[in-house]
């Protein structure tokens, strides 16, 4: 058990490095097409359309970040009020909710992806499936994070489910 915590830290960090490396790209991009275009008035279909690729990829690439994380939106007012026991279960209920919607988001992502991936796209010329296909492919990837927070869910003791954030008096 021990090996597979080390192993799933070690995904983990290389899921956000991933991450971090294409934000860090992005940003430099940007910079980079926004400073030749207004000083020196040059500017490459190709580099603004891979910048709209890499945008597409950190936000999608993101779904999974934030599950792991539990940085998604919650209201939790009714939530805290419930005891332990039964957080747990919502918590199980919530994850497969999610689990369902992003099937639904993978599912109709790929059709999308197959159907309108066929004509090549105007800056780097590659078939549109490359950009299309960047939702099903990340779809996937939170699922399987969804999945393991579910697990973790199930098998964590009663106390991580105690109200952690008390009102201050």
């Amino acid at each position: 058990m021990n090996k597979l915590k080390k192993l799933g830290a070690t995904v983990e960090k290389i899921y956000m490095g991933v991450g971090a490396a294409a934000m860090g790209l992005l940003a430099f991009l940007v910079i980079f097409t926004v400073i030749m275009r207004y000083c020196f008035s040059l500017s490459w279909k190709s580099v603004s359309e891979f910048n709209v690729l890499l945008f597409t990829f950190t936000t999608f690439w993101g779904l999974g970040l934030n599950v792991l994380k539990n940085e998604h939106v919650s209201v939790t007012i009714l939530y805290d009020m419930l005891k332990p026991a039964v957080k747990r279960w919502i918590s199980v209920l919530n994850y497969i909710v999610m689990l369902v919607v992003d099937i639904l988001f993978i599912h109709y992502g790929w059709a999308y992806a197959v159907k309108m991936g066929k004509q090549l796209s105007m800056g780097m010329e590659i078939p549109m499936f490359y950009m299309y296909g960047l939702m099903p492919l990340c779809g996937v990837i939170c699922a399987v994070c969804i999945v393991i927070k579910a697990i973790e869910t199930i098998c964590a003791p009663a106390s991580a489910f105690e109200n952690k954030d008390e009102p201050l008096e």
